[in-house]
């Protein structure tokens, strides 16, 4: 009986921890894991700044696979290859995007251009933001948005929230917003 009571309560503390695990994006199907992160790409959201090995954001290697480094002295920040190519641009929204905040905290984006300086991308940065909400936006393809267009386009451009996570979407919207005006 008392095998019995204690393999039960190892098995309670076993659900428990994973349950906890995925509400606090370490578990499977957050987002967050390298399986999700690799499936779900750009987006996915983490804890600690998360760069590979030239110290470059990983958001920025996935709009710019080949790129080697990022002039980050300029607003638009030019990505080249190792060859020295220019492959495209970056507009970070710190320190434009800041105080702008989501449901549980700031939600800081790298916006990438193409060489014509169209836009190709929006990607979230590392944050606080509730994994979930996060996940739901990557999921709706809101990202998307800007997709094809000028800074002064994407600056008239009006975008909906994502229903069921309003203030996410809402305040990536705002950070883009801000990281362009700031241009």
């Amino acid at each position: 009986m008392k095998k019995i009571i204690a393999l039960s309560i190892i098995a309670l503390l076993g659900t428990g921890v994973a349950a906890a695990q995925h509400q606090h994006g370490h578990g499977h199907g957050c987002g967050n894991c390298p399986h999700h992160a690799k499936h779900h790409g750009q987006h996915s959201q983490q804890q600690e700044p998360q760069v590979n090995a030239d110290g470059i954001e990983m958001a920025v290697v996935h709009a710019f696979p080949t790129v080697k480094s990022v002039d980050k002295t300029k607003k638009m920040s030019p990505v080249y290859d190792s060859q020295k190519k220019l492959l495209g641009y970056v507009v970070y929204s710190k320190p434009a995007s800041d105080g702008i905040k989501g449901y549980a905290g700031e939600t800081p984006v790298v916006i990438a251009f193409s060489t014509k300086k169209v836009i190709t991308g929006v990607y979230l940065l590392p944050c606080q933001e509730t994994p979930g909400f996060a996940h739901r936006v990557e999921e709706s393809g809101f990202y998307k948005n800007w997709n094809g267009l000028t800074v002064k386009k994407a600056l008239k451009k009006e975008v909906d929230a994502v229903s069921g996570a309003t203030f996410t979407s809402t305040a990536v919207a705002k950070s883009v917003r801000a990281a362009l005006q700031a241009l």
